[in-house]
């Protein structure tokens, strides 16, 4: 795996892990609907800056352009729809009745649903050290939230029907991953990003128009709602479809195990949520896991990649 690589993975990843936390401070003043549509339609307008930067970087020429055929174009809806906007509404959502740091000891849900579907939908070959490194991550993952379903009327233990709404949206995030797979193999993965995002919040619209809004609560959570946008909707989704480009649908859904990492680190540093050593033993395997993932999940490809040639 290329440095580069590597690099965007880790920085989709670790905002990845921060999005829950961000996601919270907004939801104080904005609802659910009108929080992912705001995002949506500011992140897309930061990613449209970002690809006319890079065409001013080319002396104006515009990237060359592949003709989309339909199947990618009804790719393109599910990605927008099913694993773009759906997963946001499902966590904001969630989040209202739960702690940020229950959203991001979830994640490796998502994984879980990548590699199913990289095996089945793909037919991609995963080798062992996947099978090792989401089994600690999953582990892992469990040593977190297990001292948290313990605590029972303890206020940051999380909310049952909270993390199962946030559950749900971690496996549908895992549809992004599959339905982009094949679509950045042929076109920019900015505009991938950019047509996405320009799609996802159209359905949310009445939804969002419905729900009460509050002008002194919302005008303070306006501001988390610009970082969010351009953090996780603009920078994360850009980093994801560029990796996407370099490696299987199998090696992203190990690097996912970062996001609770990071998750905890944020729930704890920005909210003030607290963590166990039962919750740092589990954000240790889930380490070991990425390692593991990092050191022998690439060599595996390549081999595998060689007897088969």
């Amino acid at each position: 795996m290329r440095a580069s690589t590597l690099a965007w993975i880790w920085v989709a990843q670790g905002i990845g892990g921060v999005t829950p936390a961000l996601a919270k401070l907004a939801l104080e003043g904005i609802e659910p609907f009108g929080l992912v549509v705001l995002r949506q339609v500011l992140g897309t307008g930061f990613l449209m800056a970002l690809a006319a930067g890079g065409a001013r970087m080319r002396g104006g020429a515009p990237a060359p352009r592949t003709p989309w055929t339909r199947r990618e174009i009804g790719l393109l809806l599910v990605l927008a729809w099913a694993g773009f906007a759906l997963p946001q509404v499902l966590g904001a959502l969630g989040l209202q009745l739960s702690t940020a740091t229950h959203g991001g000891l979830l994640s490796p849900l998502e994984p879980i649903g990548i590699l199913l579907g990289a095996a089945f939908v793909l037919r991609e070959r995963l080798g062992a050290a996947h099978a090792i490194a989401a089994g600690l991550g999953a582990l892992g993952t469990l040593l977190i939230v297990l001292p948290s379903l313990r605590a029972g009327a303890d206020p940051q233990a999380g909310h049952l029907g909270g993390d199962l709404l946030m559950a749900a949206g971690h496996l549908c995030w895992a549809i992004y991953t599959l339905a982009a797979k094949s679509l950045v193999e042929r076109h920019d993965p900015l505009q991938v990003a950019i047509r996405a995002g320009a799609l996802s919040w159209l359905p949310l619209l009445p939804l969002a128009l419905a729900e009460p809004i509050d002008l002194e609560r919302a005008l303070p959570a306006f501001g988390w709602v610009v970082l969010l946008a351009f953090l996780a909707t603009a920078v994360s989704s850009f980093a994801w479809n560029h990796a996407l480009r370099e490696v299987s649908a199998g090696t992203m859904a190990i690097f996912v195990f970062v996001q609770p990492l990071v998750g905890l680190v944020a729930g704890v540093l920005a909210l003030g949520e607290s963590v166990s050593g039962w919750s740092l033993l589990g954000a240790g395997l889930i380490a070991l896991g990425v390692a593991l993932a990092t050191l022998r999940g690439e060599r595996f490809g390549t081999r595998a990649a060689a007897d088969a040639s």
